[in-house]
């Protein structure tokens, strides 16, 4: 059996950064508050307190400080999938995600999602 850390793809990190997170549910767009555990440049893992569907994609945005960056730091935008969900051992009200990051793009500040999704377009 291959150990799970030797099928990764990238070197993890260790962080501990709240982030926003938003999928579709039906037709209903859900947006929470949710906690990075660790994140590498394919995937992340993190907690937040309602169940998300295995094969949802999501949408998410992380707001990192970055030395000698203008006030406000770098707000990092991703998009991927859920690969798995589990009940949290340390919060039993969260869920434990693992999702895969099919796309991310650093905003600069005063930069929004949506002015970024149309620059990326028409690259």
């Amino acid at each position: 059996m291959v150990d799970t850390d030797e099928r990764r793809r990238a070197q993890r990190f260790p962080l501990d950064l709240p982030m926003e997170v938003k999928w579709q549910e039906e037709a209903e767009v859900i947006q929470k508050l949710a906690s990075i555990r660790d994140i590498s440049a394919s995937g992340v893992y993190f907690t937040v307190d309602r169940e998300v569907r295995p094969e949802s994609k999501i949408e998410f945005y992380v707001q990192l400080q970055m030395e000698g960056a203008e006030k406000g730091g770098v707000l990092l935008h991703c998009v991927g999938s859920i690969l798995r969900v589990e009940p949290d051992k340390d919060e039993p009200q969260r869920q434990g995600v693992a999702a895969r990051i099919d796309r991310y793009r650093f905003l600069r500040p005063g930069e929004s999602p949506l002015e970024a999704a149309k620059e990326e377009e028409r690259s």
